[in-house]
């Protein structure tokens, strides 16, 4: 096989377990919104449609950073179902829309790039046990609060889907919260514990990235996700070409060197006073040779390596705009029951087919420039193709049925 393609079974992977997840976790919103195109008639809005049709997901990231500074935030809208009943809605106005994602955009790439800079210092300055307990606590806590969420909406599911009824007593959430310690530790401690050990660290990271993944493209509304993918590919390019990506690779190498030639002073030592044998305690927490932050964060394959902030970011982008997709058709004229759906996976599987290809793209540049950030080509082209087939979609209903979907 040619190795320009070898990273590609580990990251289809991940984009493909994000599309499930996706579906169940949002599953009732994904109903009500069929339900509620099919029943309204007329809209007093701009467009067809509302925005933020999300009836059961969870915000993160408040959407009121701009709501008190944009006078035409939010607009009233009228719904008129097919027996003639009015029904009044507040949705948030185009204009304020956009700028709210940039806003809440910056806000969140800001943060990582503060965090990306923390943890920089700590690095060089060789605080590695801090570095190692800073991941294995934070990777912990956004590992086990997604499993107890994601339990959460799965049981929401079964009631919506199947039938299914889950008594949600003390004892479902005690159940909730050990499946969430139990798999949050055993992928820490995978990931952390056995950074060193490829076979057990990278199972653990895929796993973390199609629960991490989904979990931020529920939470975060899709006009936040564009700007935040097009702000963390353009900040990946830079740090990985000129900035502290860079610099911590080379301050890794610098530490390898030291410690192999550390380990080879020693030997000599040993050869010239063989050593008292004593029973050495050994620590809690340690450090071991070859273990550092460049290794708990990357998916080490046959030719390639590959960090984990690119997992998430392309499961993010499959789950968003697998999201947009099954949010905003049913409010389209050409959209038929399950036909519409299909249309649904075949567009998200094309956006997968773009992310992959600027993956390609990505390991034709590392083989001539050693270091090159796996972000900026597939994200960017992935956002360019679902833009544009966005626009197709919104010609199409356009042209031939004199409708706009509101887009947001």
């Amino acid at each position: 096989m040619n190795r320009k393609w070898s990273m590609f079974p580990p990251v289809l992977i991940v984009l493909l377990l994000s599309l499930p997840i996706a579906l169940f976790t949002q599953w009732e919103d994904f109903e009500y919104t069929r339900e509620l195109a099919q029943e309204t008639v007329k809209t007093s809005g701009t467009f067809t449609g509302i925005s933020d049709d999300r009836a059961n997901t969870i915000t993160i990231i408040p959407g009121t950073v701009v709501e008190n500074t944009i006078p035409d935030y939010t607009e009233n809208v009228t719904l008129t179902n097919s027996t003639g009943g009015t029904e009044e809605r507040v949705q948030t106005t185009g204009g304020g829309t956009v700028i709210e994602g940039l806003l809440n955009a910056a806000l969140m790439v800001g943060i990582a790039i503060g965090f990306a800079f923390l943890i920089f210092f700590l690095f060089k300055l060789k605080k590695r046990i801090t570095l190692k307990l800073f991941f294995a606590v934070a990777l912990g806590l956004c590992t086990t609060l997604a499993i107890i969420l994601y339990g959460y909406f799965f049981t929401l599911f079964l009631e919506a889907g199947p039938g299914i009824e889950v008594q949600m007593g003390p004892l479902y959430l005690v159940v909730l919260v050990l499946l969430g310690i139990a798999g949050g530790g055993s992928i820490v401690y995978n990931m952390v514990w056995n950074s060193t050990n490829a076979r057990k660290k990278n199972p653990a990271l895929i796993a973390f990235c199609v629960i991490l993944g989904p979990f931020l493209a529920i939470v975060l509304p899709v006009y936040v996700v564009v700007f935040l993918l097009m702000g963390v590919a353009l900040w990946d390019l830079y740090a990985a070409k000129r900035g502290i990506i860079k610099e911590m690779i080379n301050l890794s190498d610098e530490h390898r060197k030291e410690e192999r030639a550390a380990e080879r002073k020693m030997a000599r030592r040993q050869k010239l006073a063989p050593p008292v044998e004593r029973k050495e305690r050994r620590p809690l927490i340690r450090v071991d040779q070859g273990e550092d932050i460049t290794s708990y964060g990357l998916y080490e394959g046959k030719h390639y390596s590959l960090g984990i902030g690119d997992f998430i970011f392309f499961s993010i982008m499959a789950s968003t705009t697998f999201t947009w997709f099954m949010m905003k058709m049913p409010w389209m004229g050409f959209y038929v029951p399950a036909l519409g759906e299909v249309l649904i996976v075949v567009l998200t599987l094309i956006i997968m087919a773009v992310i992959l290809l600027g993956l390609k793209q990505t390991l034709v540049f590392v083989d001539k420039e050693s270091i090159m950030p796996g972000l900026p080509l597939s994200v960017l082209w992935g956002l360019l193709s679902f833009l544009v087939i966005v626009l197709v979609l919104q010609g199409v209903d356009y042209v031939f049925f004199g409708e706009l979907v509101n887009p947001f």
